[in-house]
């Protein structure tokens, strides 16, 4: 799923825990004065109930595709460098990284708004699916910002 660190676009998804520091060290780029970074973190509660972890699941062959086609929409926008992106699937406790989004670019403004805008269509298009579990059970969740059909209320 990643087109590797010679490439300018790294994009996988991976049941391993992922690494801040890789998403930097693949954007590094001499000719660029700007890195943003997005890491989403699995946070230990939701409207008051005690989440103990989450579980990801994805369609993994269409999330990537996907995922690229994001990146190449927003790079027309944008004109940003290197892009690294990762998402967590299987299960991701509290306190570990969901979702890693890095872009470098000559100039702040399109590295942090090319992350802003790619989480962003990550949440709308992206087929994977969260599952929280709680103290006292468990609960499929969908992305308010889900466009596509068939998504759980």
């Amino acid at each position: 799923m990643s087109k590797g660190h010679n490439s300018p676009v790294h994009v996988e998804l991976s049941s391993n825990g992922l690494s801040e520091s890789c998403a930097y060290e693949h954007v590094m780029a001499n000719s660029c004065g700007g890195i943003s970074m997005f890491v989403g973190v699995t946070r230990d509660n939701f409207n008051g109930k005690n989440v103990m972890y989450l579980e990801y699941d994805a369609y993994v062959s269409m999330a990537a595709k996907e995922i690229h086609r994001i990146v190449k929409d927003l790079r027309e926008f944008f004109p940003v460098e290197r892009v690294y992106i990762s998402h967590r699937i299987g299960r991701v406790n509290v306190g570990e990284a969901s979702v890693i989004i890095a872009a470098s670019s000559p100039h702040r403004r399109e590295c942090i708004a090319f992350v802003s805008d790619a989480i962003d269509r990550i949440k709308q298009s992206v087929p994977i699916w969260k599952k929280e579990f709680y103290g006292d059970g468990s609960v499929w969740k969908a992305n308010s910002e889900c466009t596509f059909p068939g998504v759980l209320s």
